[in-house]
């Protein structure tokens, strides 16, 4: 799916007695979204978490007075297991809300209401900014992986250098060998060397 497409989104409208959701429906129908269901967070004020589950949609909904902290609490739990971009519309939110409803996953917030012919463009910040906090979560992920898998051959190196002699070229150049030879990464031999190391160091 491109994640910025509008037509064919499953929708899941989460709705805390706003009285929108026929309105928001409507415009749904019209942006061509599929709205996969109308959750009521009045009447079942902790199916959040099992609605995403059962029905997986591609992005959440909620229209609500002020985000309760139960209702934030439920939202950060699913989003940890499968995250999802999350359009939060708000008739007020105090600072710290905001930020509560950052932390716990909201991709877009719309505060005073929401007038439908605005739904369009918050659906699709609500989509650019999810791929936008996910890309970055990637390129941290990335970063940190590579970081850990240096120190890994800095210390694998380090125990060439110590126990044969070698100088930081010659012990570079033995793990890359012995890498290339077994057909893995420098950082799976570095982390096998350390831990054969480990293994015969006397205790």
């Amino acid at each position: 799916m491109n994640t910025l497409s509008l037509p064919g989104l499953r929708v899941l409208l989460a709705d805390a007695g706003q009285r929108r959701s026929p309105v928001i429906r409507l415009e749904l129908i019209r942006l061509r979204c599929q709205l996969v269901d109308v959750l009521d967070l009045v009447a079942e004020p902790t199916a959040l978490g099992n609605a995403l589950q059962r029905l997986a949609p591609e992005l959440l909904l909620i229209d609500c007075e002020q985000p309760a902290p139960e209702l934030l609490a439920q939202l950060g739990q699913a989003q940890l297991l499968r995250p999802r971009p999350v359009l939060l519309v708000a008739e007020q939110m105090a600072p710290e809300q905001m930020r509560a409803a950052l932390q716990a996953g909201v991709s877009a917030l719309q505060l005073a209401g929401l007038p439908p012919q605005r739904l369009g463009a918050m659906l699709q910040l609500a989509l650019a900014r999810f791929e936008h906090d996910q890309a970055l979560q990637r390129d941290l992920r990335q970063t940190q992986t590579q970081l850990a898998e240096r120190k890994l051959v800095e210390r694998a190196r380090g125990i060439l250098m110590r126990e044969q002699g070698l100088d930081e070229e010659a012990a570079f150049q033995r793990l890359r060998q012995l890498a290339m030879d077994g057909g893995q990464t420098l950082a799976t031999v570095a982390a096998r060397l350390i831990d054969a190391h480990q293994l015969l160091r006397p205790r």
